[in-house]
């Protein structure tokens, strides 16, 4: 309750108002993060599997990935179980490794060849931009998975980036996204 106390000067009774308000906004997030992620995991997939195979993520030497993100695949797989498919492990590979495909060490290899291909549906975006961007949601999202603050932030942005992420990779899915959101709402209720 210290970043809470710290706001309010050490009024509890405000304290706890502002907590309640931090988890309602935190919980808002939950159909337009969930949205991004969906979308840009099954959008990078099908781009990488036009251009690397089917097997891009179970095949080692499919497709030219680093370490880490060999790794990160890697450390998914026990996560399954006995029935390992490329779809199971598309949804488990975590959020970070989908960011990762659209970062700076992967600008020559798998963005040029396969990844910008996920996000045309706006009529394309620079690479930089699109990580820049995930990048960012990614560590706000982190912060709503940890129970961090975000009451400081400036929710509507941040609700509007997200929501425009996802019109990058698909107009409909981002209108989906923007009408089944609560976000706005618990903004402009508080």
């Amino acid at each position: 309750m210290s970043k809470y106390l710290a706001e309010t000067r050490g009024d509890l009774d405000a304290s706890i108002c502002l907590y309640e308000k931090n988890m309602l906004l935190s919980e808002s997030f939950y159909v337009s993060l969930q949205t991004l992620e969906v979308c840009l995991r099954n959008k990078l997939d099908a781009a990488m599997s036009q251009t690397y195979g089917a097997d891009w993520l179970m095949n080692s030497h499919a497709a030219p990935l680093s370490d880490f993100s060999r790794r990160l695949v890697n450390e998914a797989m026990p996560n399954i179980g006995s029935e390992l498919s490329h779809g199971k492990l598309v949804a488990e590979a975590k959020f970070a490794f989908w960011v990762g495909l659209v970062s700076k060490g992967y600008d020559q290899s798998l963005w040029r060849a396969a990844c910008f291909k996920a996000f045309l549906a706006e009529g394309g975006k620079k690479r930089s931009m699109v990580h820049g961007r995930l990048n960012s949601i990614r560590r706000f999202r982190n912060r709503i998975a940890h129970h961090e603050p975000i009451f400081h932030k400036d929710i509507g942005r941040q609700h509007s980036e997200i929501i425009e992420a996802i019109q990058w990779m698909c107009r409909g899915t981002s209108a989906w996204a923007q009408h089944h959101s609560r976000t706005l709402i618990v903004l402009n209720s508080s």
